[in-house]
């Protein structure tokens, strides 16, 4: 009965931790170029947990399952859909690859297409004010007579300026990274240490789009309320075999 109020506990432990993942997809249901987070399980061995050391079982019992619990978090990057905003400094990515941008000290990628010019004069993300690098590394600058920006779909951006003369400023930096050594840090932003590629030509700027986030929020409210029962299933199991542990105790020790 100890042994299987502790394998009920770790699966609680297991949906409680896939239940945070959800509540975080579901939160970021709108969010502009988001990715939806998956945990993934993992089942150990039966053990004795009180020596931390598996069970020795003969024949088929070597089949019987353990204590579950959350393998790891990972990100599903499969492309949203892009919605039309009709807004010029709107980009959207179609294809496999990242926007490069800086605070100035540190560089991250991101596929959040929503842009605009900063006071400053720069091309910059539209929440956090960070500037979009160019292949050289550096920012790009958007004349204050600018009278509008075209943005080709291999990032080329140029502008219309006064006197109709049309102006290339640069190319916005498109870069591919392995997936799996992306680390999420808020706001639809990752860092990594990998070595950056240039992209690859399926990779396309869409102007006046936007890339909508990767959650399903159907699909993630069933996930939601399916882990949700395990989970007080779980809960019920451990109250159970507590109930059960403690009239055994009675029973022994009248």
């Amino acid at each position: 009965m100890i042994h299987g109020i502790y394998l009920s506990s770790h699966g609680a432990n297991a949906q409680s931790l896939r239940q945070d993942v959800i509540a975080n997809n579901l939160a970021n249901a709108s969010t502009t170029g988001f990715k939806r987070d998956v945990a993934t399980f993992q089942v150990f061995k039966p053990e004795d947990f009180r020596k931390n050391i598996p069970f020795r079982m003969d024949g088929d019992r070597q089949k019987e399952v353990g204590a579950m619990s959350v393998d790891r978090i990972s990100t599903d990057h499969t492309s949203g859909s892009l919605q039309k905003t009709g807004q010029d400094y709107d980009i959207g990515l179609s294809g496999e690859g990242f926007l490069r941008v800086s605070d100035g000290q540190n560089e991250y990628l991101t596929r959040n297409g929503q842009l605009h010019r900063s006071i400053d004069g720069q091309l910059v993300t539209l929440d956090q004010g960070l500037s979009v690098l160019d292949t050289s590394g550096e920012p790009i600058e958007i004349p204050g007579t600018a009278t509008r920006v075209d943005i080709s779909t291999d990032g080329k951006v140029a502008a219309v300026l006064g006197d109709n003369q049309r102006v290339l400023l640069g190319q916005i930096d498109l870069v591919s990274a392995p997936t799996d050594q992306l680390r999420k840090i808020g706001d639809s932003l990752y860092d990594t240490q990998a070595d950056l590629t240039p992209a690859g030509r399926n990779l396309q700027v869409k102007q006046g789009f936007i890339e909508a986030s990767g959650v399903n929020p159907i699909k993630e409210m069933t996930a939601m309320i399916e882990t949700s029962r395990a989970f007080e299933a779980n809960i019920n199991m451990i109250r159970i075999q507590d109930e059960s542990l403690g009239r055994l105790l009675q029973t022994v020790g009248g």
